[in-house]
């Protein structure tokens, strides 16, 4: 079994893998402060409470993009299966181990949960040319093409990023939850906020598609219609009910990824 570890600027996700079946899995908040040994006694507590055997847990890997937690998830995988886990990092990006890769000679450096969204999309979509829009502290739109070349991508602030960041610098803003308004004309603060986040980053991340579509055909030649695209993060159930640009819908993408890594690379 495999414990696959999805560090985020927000949430911390473990998914438990028997053979590629995930058994289990616990989303928990970030906290850069916690120790190994606290992250460690938070995990067992989960694991008990879903009958969940950890001591058949015998391989793990991390993906990080707070470095600060790394030195004490490994110690968190040490003390579950008693070896050292595996640390992805943007260098395997580079070279051909893996089925997606950044362009020969590049400097770029790639987070490695887009890294693992990439190698996940390219298998999901048998290697054809895909974006992968995540929905997470950030809202990442991340183009590989049919090569297996990850092209680059854009970032844009998460939509909960964007409802805080209201709330927190307009006094006079509430926090409102992420849904859809019944219309764009809010007549309400709510509804006028949720008009503005929700349908606007509707046609953010539509518009956002589109482009990447066609400076791909500009690019390549090839038509923009064969590109796949799929949703992932915490977020992204907000605009799947009310947009037509996603190919398919898959909350476990990042994780996945993580253990398709790891069989080829562990």
């Amino acid at each position: 079994m495999l414990l696959a570890v999805d560090i985020g600027n927000t949430n911390i996700v473990l998914a438990v893998f028997d053979g590629d079946k995930i058994v289990n899995q616990w989303r928990i908040a970030t906290d850069a402060r916690r120790t190994g040994d606290e992250y460690t006694s938070i995990i067992l507590t989960l694991a008990r409470d879903a009958d969940i055997d950890l001591s058949q847990v015998k391989k793990s890997i991390i993906s990080s993009v707070v470095p600060a937690l790394i030195g004490p998830f490994v110690i968190v995988c040490q003390h579950i299966t008693k070896a050292q886990p595996f640390v992805l990092s943007s260098a395997h990006a580079q070279g051909k181990k893996l089925p997606v890769h950044l362009p020969e000679n590049s400097t770029r450096e790639l987070g490695t949960d887009l890294l693992c969204n990439a190698v996940s999309a390219w298998n999901l979509f048998n290697g054809k040319a895909n974006i992968v829009v995540d929905f997470g502290t950030a809202l990442t739109l991340t183009f590989t093409d049919s090569e297996g070349t990850i092209l680059g991508g854009t970032i844009s602030p998460g939509l909960g990023t964007a409802v805080k960041a209201l709330a927190t610098n307009a006094a006079q803003l509430p926090y409102v939850s992420l849904e859809a308004p019944s219309r764009v004309i809010g007549s309400t603060t709510k509804e006028a906020i949720q008009a503005g986040i929700v349908l606007g980053y509707k046609g953010l991340v539509e518009s956002l598609v589109k482009q990447c579509k066609e400076e791909y055909e500009r690019l390549s030649g090839r038509s923009g219609n064969e590109v796949q695209v799929v949703a992932t993060g915490g977020l992204n159930s907000v605009l799947k009910p009310i947009t037509d640009c996603f190919t398919t819908v898959d909350k476990d993408l990042t994780v996945k990824g993580l253990k398709i890594i790891s069989d080829l690379l562990q």
